[in-house]
């Protein structure tokens, strides 16, 4: 079973650790699918707001382990101290305010110029791409795990749209098939395990 329990009681530096292999998590994903890099447009939210991007906002802080309530799209008092605690770590002004710098801090992106990819070898039936290994607070998850961890990827998978079953912690065959959603819709390899690039991708 995994669990990550220790997230409610994270010190800032070790929560500033996080915050930074994230920052590098997602910016190495826009080199893996260029469409990553096409970050959706959100709404300016703060407390008292209501909506998809207040879901999605709390989804995301709660897998990163600065918010511990519901996922209910309600931008309550307990959602404005975790987005102010996360604003504080990432060097922002801790207003509570979740305007374009504080989501680009949350799902930062990249644009490299000048840079010609190079070329991809032609697969092979015996050649598979690989799951890149999750770091810590990011394991590798498949069917059958369970935990908080399962419960913030099921929030994220249901802030995406792929996923439409009960946040339980449980990954069972409707996470599975929701993985794989995700993964067929950032462009990844489609095995229902969450590992590196996956992680990638859903955190965006």
């Amino acid at each position: 079973m995994i669990r990550l329990q220790f997230f409610s009681m994270m010190p800032p530096r070790f929560l500033k650790s996080l915050f930074l292999f994230t920052v590098t998590l997602a910016l190495t994903a826009t080199l893996i699918h260029p469409a990553l890099s096409q970050a959706p447009t959100r709404s300016i939210v703060r407390l008292g707001s209501q909506g998809g991007d207040v879901t999605e906002l709390q989804s995301t802080l709660k897998l990163l382990g600065y918010y511990g309530g519901s996922v209910n799209g309600v931008f309550d008092e307990s959602t404005d101290r975790a987005v102010r605690r996360f604003q504080q770590v990432a060097g922002l002004d801790a207003d509570g305010i979740v305007g374009t710098a504080t989501w680009s801090r949350l799902f930062p992106s990249s644009e490299p110029v000048g840079v010609t990819p190079a070329p991809r070898p032609v697969p092979t039936e015996t050649a598979r791409p690989v799951q890149p290994p999750a770091p810590d607070g990011f394991p590798i998850l498949r069917r059958g795990a369970r935990g908080e961890t399962v419960e913030g990827l099921q929030n994220r998978l249901k802030a995406i749209g792929v996923y439409d079953g009960e946040v339980d912690g449980i990954f069972g065959p409707g996470t599975e098939e929701a993985v794989k959603a995700a993964q067929q819709k950032f462009g990844l390899e489609v095995d229902g395990i969450v590992g590196g690039a996956t992680w990638a991708a859903i955190l965006r």
